[in-house]
This record gives structure tokens, C-alpha cells and sequence, in this order.
């Protein structure tokens, strides 16, 4: 009796595992609002009299948000263009006074785009490549 009970016991055990591990795998063309977006990454720009350094300098498209810090003698109002045609360009609200920090939000598409700080500092240059794949599988993303 001790062993027909024990076989019940794992094949429900068998059964359920089964079941559950069904649950969690969705069909993308079953999802209403298709896939998450690429998630977004944090990008590092410093800017100097001499000129404007960001890193990294190559990424795939999709939103990024780049944190610059001011550390001229001046105050500058930075700002993210896209060299040539296409994507939108974004800049910093107010000017950036020396030692501060502010940043630029926005999504980068395939292509070059450069980091501008005004007049006399040399731009930046930020290359971006195809689109980053989608953030479904990430954990702990907002």
C-alpha cells in the first residue's frame, strides 16, 4: 500500500510541475501590446574647456539617458543632435553651471549624433548601431 501511494504522489507531483512550467512562457503574438521596449541605458559625459568626452561611445538604439557633468570654467547648455537627417534633438533646460550635473533623456535611432556643450569645446561623437532587443526577459526594470 506504502508504494502505490508513493507513485501517486509523483506522478501528481509530475503533473503539477508540468502544468506550471506551461504558465509562464507567453506566445508574443498573444501579448496585446507586443514586446517591452529595448530597457534604458545610462550613459556617462563629462564636459571640459577642451571638449566633451562620453562614454561608451558606441551603443544600439533605443532610450538612453545621458548624465553630463560640467567640469569647465563656464557655464554651457549641452545638447544631443543627430548628425544629419532624421531623430529628434534634445537639450539640456537650463545651462549647466561650472562643477554641476544635469542630463538628457531621449531615444537614439541607427547612426551618428553628437554632444554638443557651445561654442569653442569640441562635440562629442556617439555612434549608434541597430536597435537593442527588447527588455522582456529583465528583471527589476520600472
Amino acid at each position: 500500500m506504502h508504494a502505490r501511494s508513493s507513485i501517486v504522489l509523483m506522478s501528481t507531483a509530475v503533473v503539477a510541475g508540468s502544468v506550471l512550467t506551461g504558465c509562464g512562457r507567453v506566445d508574443q503574438k498573444d501579448k496585446p501590446n507586443g514586446s517591452r521596449p529595448p530597457a534604458t541605458l545610462q550613459v556617462s559625459a563629462a564636459i571640459t574647456d577642451k571638449g566633451v568626452t562620453i562614454s561608451p561611445a558606441r551603443l544600439g538604439g533605443g532610450p538612453v539617458r545621458i548624465v553630463i557633468s560640467n567640469q569647465s570654467t563656464k557655464s554651457v547648455r549641452a545638447t544631443l543632435a543627430p548628425s544629419g537627417s532624421g531623430g529628434r534633438t534634445r537639450a539640456t533646460k537650463d545651462p549647466i553651471a561650472p562643477g554641476g550635473v544635469a542630463a538628457i533623456q531621449g531615444t537614439v535611432t541607427r547612426g551618428t549624433w553628437r554632444l554638443q556643450a557651445g561654442s569653442g569645446i569640441e562635440d562629442a561623437r556617439l555612434r549608434v548601431g541597430k536597435t537593442r532587443g527588447s527588455s522582456d526577459g529583465e528583471l527589476l526594470l520600472p
